[in-house]
């Protein structure tokens, strides 16, 4: 048989392991719950930076067409520069004159899609 003192000292490491349970539930639950509010602060952050992502590449494929079109550019002005035949090709064509002999064939698109 036990005695009281036996008795007694069991039911205070019931209590006691009865509340270090609770308080590792709690402090696993705190834990949890903290590191939900960390990861909810970010949230906004990480959507910003999504849409920065799409703004930079819409922004790299203007970019490209841009340079295409530079380039494009510097290469008539250097034509325009250096070869007087396509200078003289580009004021003929713009100007709607032909030398002697020569035949200029002019297509129009709008009468072509017409039936």
């Amino acid at each position: 048989m036990r005695t009281a003192h036996a008795r007694a000292q069991i039911r205070k490491r019931r209590e006691t392991d009865f509340w270090r349970a609770v308080n590792r539930f709690l402090v696993v639950f705190i834990g949890l719950g903290a590191v939900a509010l960390i990861a909810l602060a970010f949230v906004p952050e990480l959507r910003r930076i999504d849409e920065m992502r799409e703004t930079l590449a819409g922004l790299q494929k203007e970019l490209a067409a841009q340079q295409l079109l530079l380039r494009q550019q510097q290469r008539e002005e250097r034509w325009l520069n250096e070869d007087p035949g396509y200078v003289e090709t580009i004021a003929r064509d713009r100007l709607g004159v032909m030398k002697e002999g020569e035949t200029i064939f002019r297509f129009d698109e709008g009468a072509a899609k017409a039936p």
